[in-house]
């Protein structure tokens, strides 16, 4: 749900989809109407679609669904590889679950992200052109702390950081807390 979509409008729908799907199985017995009625108001419906295909995936065919034949029917994967093996799960999103529900050392690059990731290492990227955002990518590996505990705090900071502080209209250096290895901050100071 958070695909795309604020937090506070998703906090007014999870409860809801919840109540009427507990769980991955009953979200994978559902008719694809019913789960597309329950995201209703949401929008972006593939994504409806999506989660509903994950599901049967993950409840009928177990491990097989992302190439691990011994993990049980209704086990979802922990890994950013397994989780983009499946219907909907894209490289961020794969990131975000293995980083936050399983606190692996994944990274993960949203719009946000990104254009922290640009200023602060490489000003000269572009995170809309493909080229450049396989490289923000790549920084955002390197960048990565060592454990899977201390990567779910830095992956929420980014974010964070981006969100309120190193935004796309305002740039708040004043009070950012990485200005002093800031690229685009030393350039803007000379």
């Amino acid at each position: 749900m958070l695909q795309q979509t604020q937090v506070s409008r998703v906090l007014e729908y999870w409860p809801r989809f919840l109540k009427r799907f507990p769980t991955l199985s009953a979200l994978a017995t559902a008719r694809e109407s019913e789960v597309v009625r329950g995201w209703a108001g949401l929008g972006y419906y593939a994504r409806a679609r999506n989660l509903h295909k994950l599901s049967r995936a993950v409840v009928r065919e177990g491990g097989s669904a992302w190439g691990d034949p011994t993990a049980a029917p209704g086990t979802l994967p922990t890994t950013p590889e397994h989780l983009r093996a499946l219907p909907g799960i894209g490289a961020y999103t794969a990131g975000a679950v293995a980083s936050f529900a399983h606190e692996q050392r994944a990274a993960l690059v949203d719009t946000n992200v990104a254009r922290v990731l640009s200023r602060v290492f490489a000003p000269q990227l572009k995170p809309k052109r493909p080229r450049d955002l396989k490289r923000i990518w790549l920084i955002a590996e390197t960048i990565l702390p060592r454990t899977g505990k201390a990567t779910w705090t830095h992956n929420q900071a980014l974010m964070e950081l981006g969100a309120l502080v190193c935004t796309a209209r305002i740039k708040r250096c004043p009070i950012c807390p990485v200005r002093t290895l800031c690229s685009t901050y030393k350039h803007s100071n000379e």
